[in-house]
C-alpha cells in the first residue's frame, strides 16, 4: 500500500492577486490611506480653509500610502527598505571579526584566602592524636553481651584538638 505523492506549496509568501497585478494589501493601503485623506479635506473644507497648499496637504496621506503600497526598490517594498535604513543607520557601517573573549573568572578573586598557620610539628601530633584515638576504638573491638550474645558497639568520643585557625 504505497502512499501518493503529496504536493508541497514552493512559494507560499506570494501574495495572491486580486485586481491584475494589484494585491489585497495593496488595496487596502490605497482605501486606508484614500480614506483618512479624505476626511483631512472635508475638515479643512467645512471649517473653510481651503487654499490649494491645504488642499494638496490634506490628500499627502493617499501619496504617502500609495508609495508604500506600489514602490518597490530592488524588489524590496517601501515600507522594509525603510525598515533596513533604521536597522542600518543603528548598526556600524564597517564589521570587523573578533573572537570573543567570553567570561573570565577567576574564583580565587571572588573568594577570599584564609591563611592558616601551622607548625609542621603540630600538625602531625594533631593527626597523630586523631588516628591513635581511631585505632584504639578499633582495636578495642565489640563488646559482647554474655547474656544476650549480641554484639554492642562501643560508644567512644573523639576529641578533636583545637586547630589553630
Amino acid at each position: 500500500m504505497a502512499l501518493d505523492p503529496v504536493k508541497i506549496p514552493q512559494n507560499v509568501y506570494v501574495e495572491d492577486r486580486i485586481i491584475g497585478p494589484v494585491t489585497l494589501r495593496q488595496i487596502f493601503l490605497t482605501l486606508g490611506g484614500g480614506g483618512v485623506s479624505y476626511a483631512i479635506y472635508g475638515a479643512v473644507k467645512k471649517t473653510g480653509n481651503l487654499t490649494l497648499v491645504t488642499a494638496i496637504a490634506s490628500w499627502a496621506p493617499l501619496v504617502i500610502m500609495v508609495a508604500f503600497a506600489f514602490l518597490k526598490i530592488n524588489g524590496i517594498s517601501l515600507f522594509r527598505f525603510m525598515l533596513l535604513m533604521a536597522e542600518k543607520s543603528q548598526k556600524p557601517a564597517i564589521r570587523y571579526w573578533q573572537p570573543r573573549e567570553g567570561i573570565s573568572m577567576s574564583p580565587s578573586s571572588f573568594v577570599p584566602r584564609q591563611i592558616k598557620k601551622h607548625v609542621k610539628g603540630d600538625l602531625a601530633n594533631e593527626e597523630y592524636g586523631e588516628i591513635s584515638a581511631l585505632s584504639s576504638v578499633l582495636d578495642s573491638g565489640p563488646i559482647v553481651d554474655k547474656k544476650s550474645d549480641s554484639a554492642v558497639a562501643i560508644s567512644s568520643t573523639i576529641t578533636p584538638t583545637p586547630s589553630n585557625a
